[in-house]
């Protein structure tokens, strides 16, 4: 997905991460379940909170907090949810606070582009809903700025 597939009217998939609120296209979601327990990847960044069964399947879970950097230390994840997005490597899950809704959102596109911001990239705009103004994020792009991330930690701790 990218900026030109992004339509100014579709159903999105809102949630909230602390006192932030966010949106993903609806399509990229197969679905949102409460926190399963999670397995810690060692010497792995606090994004990859670690790695989980949900559905059958083995899924890396990244913390939305850790990589917004709200809150970059533990937290309880008993009353979190993951949504399971599809990504171009495959399913992988996102922790976030609470899923809110499906709603269709007017989108106001973001043509910021700065090619040393990488979670500006993964953030396709924004757009309200009831009083809250939402982050649209790329779920492949918010995916690939959390492996980045990951990346470099386990190169720096080399």
């Amino acid at each position: 997905m990218n900026q030109q597939t992004l339509d100014n009217s579709e159903r999105f998939c809102v949630f909230s991460c602390d006192e932030n609120w966010y949106g993903v296209p609806a399509l990229a979601v197969r679905s949102i379940v409460p926190c399963p327990e999670l397995t810690d990847v060692p010497f792995s960044d606090p994004i990859l909170q670690g790695i989980s069964q949900i559905q059958n399947e083995f899924l890396p879970v990244v913390s939305l907090r850790a990589l917004t950097q709200i809150q970059y230390e533990a937290t309880d994840q008993s009353d979190q949810q993951v949504i399971v997005l599809n990504g171009n490597g495959g399913p992988w899950g996102l922790l976030i606070d609470r899923a809110e809704s499906l709603a269709t959102l007017e989108t106001s596109i973001s043509n910021f582009s700065n090619n040393q911001d990488r979670w500006a990239k993964a953030t396709l705009g924004s757009a309200s809903y009831q009083d809250h103004v939402l982050q649209i994020l790329d779920p492949n792009a918010v995916f690939d700025y959390a492996a980045s991330l990951i990346d470099g930690f386990w190169a720096n701790s080399e």
